[in-house]
């Protein structure tokens, strides 16, 4: 560990070794920072102690960082993420055996040198049991990803991940067709992708954004489903040159939120900005309402709005959503775009 930082680093190095999937988001990195010094979060010079940190641990091999992805809402940047290094076993360590299929020969010889982790190499067992079996029919996904795993969305969450890179994994091996739901949204150019979260604040941006010359596209999210929707336009081949996304200041909104910006690192989308000048509207014009559920934020969560937001836009959402109020998009209405330029939306970027 570095000198300069060992509390941090060996704080951060505990929560990213129980963390689930190996890339752990910032916002979670900072939350275990945090866990040593409180106060000091607010501190001048903190992002650099923690940057300090991580520089320590990918250089122990405990981490990786990304190249390009940086959070930049303050200096030092830092990285939007890292990836947990997983702990590979000596050669000859005592290993359940497995017989290979003859299609996965490549897993084979990853398996020699413990190259997958116990998840993939759990999930690779149920495929390796599944192929004696194939039948040639080809079915939608998500009933493949039934049949093999026990669970219908296990394939879809692997599909754009480092078992279906060249050479590996494919559809066709595993008789399964892609089968996404259509993705609601207006194509007004090639230019940046605008994902909203609710069906009426999408129709109204849509109708605004054509009059205005919009050169991207607008997408409806749907909430929850806004994980398969991203999914499908990455199915189709397409990167966005820049990702915005609008939905509500409330805690289930939020929730959301994070869960498309993970979901879109995960794709290799460009960041997933907030478009600050819609939830600077909805801010000014949208009436606190109260919840009809008490509010569910855990720390992480509360980090991400603020390192995603910033400072000064986060305090704000988080002072409504964390007090079991809410201020639900659709105040930022037809009538009330009428009176907004395109720089309105995206105000801060």
């Amino acid at each position: 560990m570095s000198p300069e930082e060992p509390q941090l680093a060996e704080a951060i190095a505990a929560v990213i070794r129980e963390h689930g999937p190996r890339r752990v988001p910032l916002e979670t990195v900072l939350a275990a920072a945090a866990t040593v010094d409180r106060t000091a979060a607010v501190s001048v010079g903190w992002r650099r102690r923690v940057l300090s940190a991580i520089t320590s641990l990918v250089g122990d091999g405990v981490i990786t960082a990304p190249r390009t992805r940086f959070d930049r809402s303050a200096d030092p940047p830092l990285p939007a993420y890292v990836t947990r290094c997983e702990v590979r076993p000596w050669r000859g360590e005592t290993r359940e055996a497995i017989i290979w299929h003859a299609d996965l020969e490549w897993v084979a010889i990853g398996d020699e040198f413990g190259e997958w982790s116990a998840s993939e190499r759990a999930f690779l067992a149920l495929v390796n049991a599944w192929l004696p079996l194939r039948r040639r029919m080809i079915v939608p996904l998500r009933e493949r990803s039934l049949d093999i795993t026990g669970d219908d969305k296990e394939l879809e969450s692997r599909l754009f991940g480092p078992l279906f890179s060249p050479g590996r994994l494919t559809l066709d091996l595993l008789r399964c067709e892609p089968c996404w739901p259509p993705v609601e949204r207006r194509v007004f150019g090639e230019g940046p992708c605008l994902v909203i979260e609710n069906y009426t604040t999408y129709v109204s941006l849509a109708r605004r954004a054509e009059r205005l010359g919009f050169t991207g596209q607008i997408v409806w999210g749907g909430g929850n489903q806004v994980r398969t929707r991203l999914r499908a336009l990455a199915a189709g081949g397409e990167r966005p040159v820049a990702c915005w996304y609008f939905g509500d200041i409330d805690a289930g909104g939020f929730r959301v939120a994070r869960s498309a910006w993970e979901c879109a690192a995960e794709l290799g989308f460009e960041d997933l900005r907030p478009a600050r000048g819609l939830y600077r509207l909805a801010l000014g014009q949208g009436e606190r309402r109260r919840t009809r559920t008490p509010p569910r934020m855990s720390e992480t969560t509360v980090e991400w709005v603020r390192s995603w937001l910033g400072a000064e836009l986060g305090a704000s959402c988080l002072i409504i959503a964390r007090s079991g109020k809410r201020v639900v998009q659709e105040n930022v209405g037809a009538e009330l775009l009428a009176t907004t330029t395109l720089e309105d939306w995206f105000d801060g970027e």
